[in-house]
């Protein structure tokens, strides 16, 4: 039989570290702000197994979506849920939403981070000798890209926000580029 608490342990504790995580990333505390992002998630799905077998053992069987929806109340056009069921249903409501959250940073950083754009300005972050030079040696990325990128097949413009981790500690990266004929090229950069 699974432990009463050990899935609540791990779904807080997860849940925990992705938060401080998520707000280190923005506040220099790298490398510790990365490890964190990477093992919160995997503490917070292995609570969500737990859980489910847990729900299993003790109730025969596992959550059903039925009696989320007939704790929907319909007004007009959008759907909302009972208050009553909300603060009955804390844990499980919060871990929605720190999953999804999870989930949208996650989409938003593969998308950035597999992108010609951003494997562009990383090429000319190595290669232009003042920045390797404020840095020291580049070590990584930081997990977090941000920007906007809008692009057709020859012509496109990208906007990309990015955090170096050197050996001379962290540094903040806007750059600017434009792809022309096929190619990205950074137009402006600018580290702090």
């Amino acid at each position: 039989m699974i432990n009463s608490s050990i899935h609540k342990i791990l779904v807080a504790t997860g849940s925990l570290i992705w938060c401080t995580s998520f707000f280190g990333e923005g506040f220099d505390k790298q490398p510790y702000s990365t490890f964190g992002i990477v093992i919160s998630p995997i503490l917070t799905i292995i609570g969500i197994i737990c859980w489910f077998r847990f729900y299993r053992e003790t109730r025969g069987y596992y959550p059903k979506i039925k009696t989320l929806w007939d704790n929907t109340i319909g007004f007009g056009s959008t759907l909302t849920l009972r208050s009553d069921f909300i603060r009955s249903h804390m844990l499980e409501f919060w871990t929605f939403w720190i999953l999804l959250w999870m989930g949208l940073v996650l989409l938003a950083g593969l998308t950035f981070s597999n992108s010609d754009a951003f494997e562009t300005a990383k090429q000319y972050c190595q290669t232009n000798q003042e920045i390797p030079s404020k840095t020291g040696e580049i070590k990584y990325y930081g997990t977090f890209i941000s920007g906007e990128i809008s692009t057709e097949e020859q012509k496109g413009f990208a906007d990309l926000s990015f955090t170096i981790v050197g050996t001379k500690g962290n540094f903040h990266v806007n750059s600017k580029l434009v792809k022309k004929n096929g190619f990205w090229n950074v137009e402006k950069y600018k580290i702090r």
